[in-house]
């Protein structure tokens, strides 16, 4: 015997009307309409995080604020630079002629901040020392330190904080 509401009697003991019974298309496009909006929504976010804090896999160029001419010849110049996310970023900037590097304060493998003296860059938790321009005169250190890639651009330093070479 059928059952009024299953969908397979003939007539229903009340009176509806055919759009108001749910069908399967009718649940399918909801349940399409939810995923998407879930999706855009998902996107939209991602967008908007990538635009605010930066892709991670592009360049982050920061503003220095110094004029190259600024810079002594071969004196390493601290700085402290920050984005728009509040990061901090304590770097050296050294001039050599044209060539302008920026050293992190705490370069990759070394445990302590650079100490500057004079115009030589010492890291004494591991009796490193090294020349203005990154490359190791005395201790344990045989590789030059890693510099960030730094352009000049409108009268002033910028800086890639996001790569170092």
């Amino acid at each position: 015997m059928p059952w009024a509401g299953d969908g397979r009697s003939e007539s229903l003991p009340f009176p509806v009307e055919e759009e108001s019974l749910p069908s399967q298309a009718g649940r399918k496009g909801k349940v399409f309409l939810a995923l998407f909006g879930g999706l855009l929504g998902l996107g939209l976010c991602v967008i908007f995080g990538l635009a605010i804090f930066g892709a991670p896999w592009t360049p982050r160029w920061l503003d220095a604020g110094i004029p190259p001419d600024r810079l002594s010849e071969g004196i390493p110049f601290p700085i402290t630079l920050s984005d728009r996310s509040g990061r901090i970023y304590p770097l050296i900037l050294v001039r050599t002629g044209a060539q302008i590097r920026a050293f992190p304060m705490q370069p990759p493998g070394i445990s302590c901040l650079l100490k500057i003296e004079g115009a030589e860059l010492i890291a004494e938790c591991i009796g490193c020392r090294f020349t203005a321009d990154g490359r190791p005169i005395a201790g344990p250190c045989a590789s030059p330190l890693p510099a960030h890639p730094v352009q000049t651009m409108g009268g002033s330093v910028w800086v890639d904080v996001n790569r170092l070479r």
